[in-house]
């Protein structure tokens, strides 16, 4: 399956934003995330724009294998999940396998549904608060035209993020290596 989605830097604070969300929307699903991501032991994941992780989602867990980003404009790859009954025995059997922990990701999400469209206000751990959007079964085309209608309705819509928050906390850690040498 391919995920597409557009993620955006909240302008104002994600409880604001989900206060101003739940008055067209209603009440959101809420979501504690907490992700270990993991580097695969002969190929870097890195270079080949891939991901593996373990998620705990309020107590499940699922393991996600995300392929390379497939566009410039949307976030949209090829995503694999599968769920699994024990996290502590997932992260011991890959890390038995020669897969090691890079980062791990906490956040909370706050899930709203229109239709074909996922509405996530998330605020991680670190980075701070955004806004995703992601379509379920549709174009780039379709989900772009989507997050502009939003983007006319709602004014918080600050700049637009191509990275993962993978992406966003190894480039974080790695400019703060560099500001203390």
């Amino acid at each position: 399956m391919i995920e597409r989605e557009v993620k955006h830097v909240l302008t104002i604070d994600h409880l604001r934003a989900v206060d101003l969300l739940s008055r067209d929307f209603g009440k959101p699903l809420i979501e504690h995330q907490v992700d270990i991501y993991y580097q695969h032991p002969s190929r870097d994941f890195g270079s080949t724009d891939e991901a593996l992780r373990l998620r705990n989602v309020n107590g499940r867990t699922e393991l996600t294998y995300k392929g390379p980003k497939v566009s410039a404009i949307t976030k949209s790859r090829e995503e694999i999940t599968v769920e699994v009954s024990d996290l502590d025995k997932a992260d011991l059997l890959l890390r038995k396998l020669g897969f090691v922990p890079v980062a791990k990701i906490e956040k909370e999400r706050y899930n709203f549904v229109d239709g074909k469209f996922i509405i996530s206000i998330d605020s991680v751990v670190g980075l701070g608060d955004f806004i995703e959007i992601e379509g379920i079964n549709v174009s780039e085309d379709e989900l772009l035209e989507y997050v502009e209608k939003l983007k006319k309705t709602y004014g918080f819509f600050g700049e637009k993020v191509i990275k993962s928050y993978l992406e966003l906390v190894l480039l974080k850690r790695s400019e703060a290596r560099s500001d203390t040498n």
